[in-house]
């Protein structure tokens, strides 16, 4: 008896299912779900495949290009202020939260049979 409760309850659940699947309201906010997700997917590999271009140009690049690119950047005094600015900041952080005030002790309630003096 009781193996049959969990199956009737599960034939019941998937009926029920299959009746919202098949209304068009439902259908339509499904459709909408997997196109965000496909959007989602799609600029996440574009995400990915620009970091790993950029760090495949990084390490394919010989230390006589660096050094080249370098010279240039000297050459040229707004980039070399540029560079400086960039390597002597220190990194951005985010501002630590702000501390909680402790609460204050909530009011005594009065007890049966008494006023409440307020």
């Amino acid at each position: 008896m009781f193996p049959l409760l969990p199956f009737a309850a599960g034939v019941l659940a998937g009926a029920v299912a299959l009746r919202l699947l098949k209304t068009e309201r439902t259908r339509s906010g499904l459709e909408k779900a997997q196109d965000r997700l496909r959007d989602a997917t799609v600029s996440g590999l574009e995400a990915i495949e620009h970091a790993s271009a950029r760090a495949r140009e990084k390490l394919a690049s010989t230390p006589e290009e660096t050094a080249e690119r370098g010279r240039e950047a000297a050459g040229s005094p707004a980039a070399a202020a540029q560079a400086a600015g960039e390597a002597s900041a220190p990194p951005a952080r985010k501002p630590a939260p702000r501390r909680r005030k402790p609460k204050a002790p909530a009011a005594r309630s009065a007890a049966p049979g008494e006023e409440n003096p307020s």
